[in-house]
């Protein structure tokens, strides 16, 4: 050992901490910080997402049961137009008959004479009541089918560039249904929109804000192939849910546009297209539905009328 070394080490004199020590406990401090901040955003992210969650649900819920009652009012005019018509023809043979009796009986100059002019009459008017309210329904009724073709014209008109890439427009159950795959929308498990699906929704919403007699739903819609949960989606209906916030979202972004007039809804894989367990029926069921109703208000008061 160098005489310097034995000196030192006589003397109790330990060799000094490397310059850089001070350097390492600052930055160990600092990553014990930063990690605690990252878990308090994580949770107040998390407690975020399960607020909004459950607020979907509820619009889920209010929106479900508002389709359930625009089936069901489409299925009642059906059936009461059916209906009256049945009756009109009854009522009509029957004024035949009460005439053809009503003729036999004036040559005897009887009471039953005037018993029968007043029952004609009667049923004459009844008869009048059924024709005038058969033909309000069946105008209301064309007047519906009109508005959803035109809402399908103009809504073509603005998306003809998007047809055939991955967005279709259909009618079913007298609503018009614009139909997005995700590979216009979303990458797989994002709830983040392309850009060129943006261009899609942004044109849409042009049409809406220029027709407010539109009412829009937006439904999410995923295959049925688990999704992984992370610290913002649960499952898949998490995942559907997020997606038609999305597109709600970008809809408002037009001022517009009434907020009133629209609904998001998250439908996981509960309604697929494609019941198949196939590649091509997941892809199919990958989709985002925006549902657009004419309103309805003449018919629901002619309703409430019966």
């Amino acid at each position: 050992m160098p005489a310097a070394d034995r000196s030192r080490f006589r003397h109790g004199r330990r060799s000094r901490p490397p310059k850089n020590f001070g350097s390492m406990k600052k930055l160990i401090v600092l990553g014990l910080v930063a990690l605690t901040a990252f878990s308090c955003v994580s949770t107040k992210k998390f407690n975020s997402m399960k607020a909004e969650a459950l607020r979907l649900e509820g619009e889920l819920t209010a929106s479900k049961s508002r389709l359930e009652d625009m089936g069901a009012l489409n299925d009642k005019l059906t059936a009461e137009k059916m209906q009256l018509i049945a009756d009109t023809t009854r009522l009509s043979n029957d004024l035949k008959e009460c005439k053809k009796r009503y003729k036999q009986l004036l040559a005897d100059g009887s009471a039953e004479s005037a018993r029968m002019l007043r029952e004609l009459e009667d049923k004459e008017m009844a008869l009048n009541d059924r024709v005038r309210r058969v033909a309000e329904l069946e105008g209301m009724l064309k007047s519906r089918e009109e508005a959803i073709d035109a809402i399908r014209r103009k809504v073509t008109d603005a998306l003809t560039g998007f047809e055939g890439k991955g967005l279709s427009i259909s009618i079913r159950n007298g609503n018009v249904y614009v139909s997005m795959d995700d590979k216009l929308l979303f990458r797989s498990g994002s709830f983040e929109i392309d850009p060129n699906g943006a261009r899609a929704v942004r044109d849409l919403a042009e049409v809406l804000a220029q027709n407010a007699d539109i009412n829009v739903m937006v439904e999410g819609h995923t295959d049925d192939v688990p999704y992984r949960p992370n610290g913002q989606l649960k499952d898949n209906l998490d995942l559907s849910a997020k997606r038609a916030t999305t597109v709600v979202r970008l809809l408002l972004e037009n001022k517009g546009i009434d907020p009133n007039r629209i609904i998001a809804a998250g439908r996981g894989e509960s309604l697929p297209v494609d019941p198949a367990k196939t590649s091509e029926a997941r892809a199919k069921n990958r989709r985002t539905e925006i549902i657009l109703t004419p309103k309805l208000d003449e018919l629901m008061q002619l309703m409430e009328k019966q």
